[in-house]
């Protein structure tokens, strides 16, 4: 390995450690520089992706149907850029350019450096090592005060949000919509690897224990959307390895009724996981009386209903859109008097907004695109062993396909869904060239 290998190596690391923890330089350790600590993750990544390509300098071609169309939503992006109807600031459309492009690279760089199962099997440790800390803060949280420092925002104009008498937990980062989607990622990819270590005979305790609390953190946030997919996608997997791992059903049989069992004490005994659930159980229920009475929008039906309708806007935006980085919330300060005067919130709707009919249509091609290619890799994948390590990929790639999770508008959404598939592609490479396999 060269000198420079080994430093894009170690950069590539260090940028995905860093968008992990950056909330926690953005929150209590420098605060007054909140903004140009957000950027950095931009500038580490930027500065990876750099250095990949010009130790490759390779453009691959195209072989792909998902490829060709991400390269038409790249063009179209180009050209949003400049469709520029309202006279939004330069910063504003560069902005855009960021938050819908800017992950993509990842598919080209992850899987040279994870060429190896023992490097994801690292990551995988890595990651459950990073939570440790990131779980047992989330936990804190929960019973302070909104006024304690561990609560601090960034953003001064958000306000806390509380769940009955608790503060939504957040931990590091600074949304709780962040903290749910690496909840989301993390439970998903855990306890997918609890059952891989179980068809090796390998000890499960550190996984099944980070699991346990990861799940408590999740039910802390007493968001309704990602404890649902977590739960759908439970089903999915445990249903998955029962009928293709014909050696440790009864493993799976005894797994899945231990946490039955377990969830059930935990709930009676532990005071912590009975006034998370409860608390959120409150909040459904509170939230659905508010539906009842005629609010549109804060029913979970009305909320799925709104997410799949992307083309909500499409009349007012046309076939154009009014340009890319319009309806980007951080762009707000720049855009008092020109941002389009439309209630919107969902990310489907917004991206139709920015890109018109057009690149909504792209968007939903590709992402479909994607999404079939990944469960083409996946299901040519014969070997159980890659099977259980690439699945909580792929089914994380579902959600933001229907536009039920959010790629553009959410960076660290953005970066999962474009690192999972960049793991799926990871995983089928490790596969085909394993010298066992072949």
């Amino acid at each position: 390995m060269t000198k420079n290998s080994n430093f894009l190596n170690k950069l590539l690391i260090f940028s995905l450690i860093w968008i992990v923890i950056d909330g926690v330089f953005r929150k209590w350790v420098f605060p007054g520089l909140s903004n140009q600590i957000f950027v950095l993750k931009y500038v580490f990544f930027a500065l990876t992706f750099g250095l990949h390509y010009l130790q490759n300098r390779v453009v691959k071609k195209i072989k792909s149907g998902y490829q060709f169309l991400i390269v038409v939503f790249c063009f179209w992006c180009v050209f949003e850029f400049f469709n520029n109807q309202h006279n939004a600031p330069f910063l504003v459309r560069a902005f855009g350019i960021v938050i819908h492009i800017f992950f993509i690279p990842l598919i080209m760089v992850i899987p040279q450096y994870f060429n190896t199962l023992t490097k994801v099997e690292k990551m995988i440790k890595i990651l459950g090592y990073l939570s440790i800390p990131i779980f047992a803060i989330g936990i804190i949280q929960y019973y302070l005060p909104s006024d304690h420092i561990l609560n601090y925002l960034v953003n001064k104009n958000q306000k806390i949000a509380l769940v009955s008498t608790f503060t939504r937990s957040l931990s590091i980062f600074t949304f709780v919509k962040i903290y749910n989607i690496y909840l989301l990622f993390v439970l998903l990819i855990f306890i997918n690897y609890i059952y891989y270590l179980q068809h090796q005979n390998r000890n499960t305790t550190f996984y099944v224990v980070l699991s346990i609390f990861g799940i408590l953190n999740l039910f802390m946030t007493a968001s309704r959307l990602p404890i649902f997919i977590l739960g759908g996608f439970l089903v999915i997997s445990t249903s998955y390895l029962y009928l293709q791992i014909k050696s440790i059903r009864k493993n799976i049989f005894i797994i899945s009724l231990a946490s039955i069992i377990v969830g059930t004490t935990l709930y009676a005994g532990s005071e912590s996981f009975k006034e998370s659930v409860d608390a959120f159980i409150s909040r459904v229920e509170l939230v659905e009386h508010i539906a009842e009475k005629g609010v549109k929008g804060y029913s979970y039906k009305d909320r799925i209903i709104d997410r799949f309708q992307i083309f909500k806007f499409s009349e007012e935006a046309g076939w154009t859109g009014f340009g890319i980085g319009l309806t980007y919330q951080g762009t707000g300060n720049f855009l008092t008097n020109i941002r389009p005067e439309i209630q919107y919130e969902e990310e489907g709707e917004r991206i139709v907004l920015e890109l018109g009919i057009i690149g909504g249509i792209i968007v939903l091609l590709f992402r479909l695109s994607i999404l079939l290619y990944t469960l083409k890799i996946f299901f040519k994948i014969r070997h159980i062993n890659y099977a259980i390590l690439t699945l909580p990929f792929v089914l994380y790639i579902i959600p933001p396909t229907f536009f039920l999770l959010n790629v553009t508008f959410n960076y660290f959404d953005g970066f999962v869904y474009w690192f999972s598939f960049a793991m799926v592609l990871t995983m089928q490479k490790i596969y085909t060239e394993d010298p066992i396999i072949k």
